[in-house]
């Protein structure tokens, strides 16, 4: 399976300390082609970091309501988890995630 940045995924997550798992959306970020892949969850509750992105088209990302990336959440995944693809960021939310990216882990 190939992932491309801007995609939105449901992935299956294992809790690490009891059984069982839940599933959520995860916004990928990069995919090298291995068995696992770099995303930011995905959220449908209020934040107020800066790194947290909104997501102005979720409709097109997939999501069913409005939703933010946590982009300073990140995380390594295993693709043998992801349950579907939802869909993909629009060019303005993609604009914007390349935005929020470099202010959290670009140099000032």
């Amino acid at each position: 399976m190939t992932l491309r940045a801007g995609d939105v995924v449901l992935i299956r997550i294992q809790y690490h300390q009891t059984q069982g798992s839940k599933i959520r959306p995860a916004l990928v970020l990069l995919d090298t082609g291995d068995d696992d892949f770099v995303a930011a969850p995905v959220t449908s509750q209020p934040r107020s970091s800066e790194y947290d992105l909104v997501l102005a088209d979720w409709k097109a990302a997939g999501l069913n309501v409005p939703s933010s990336a946590r982009v300073h959440k990140l995380a390594v995944l295993p693709k043998a988890d992801v349950v579907r693809n939802l869909g993909s960021c629009a060019g303005p939310d993609r604009d914007a995630l390349l935005k929020v990216l470099c202010q959290a882990f670009c140099p000032r």
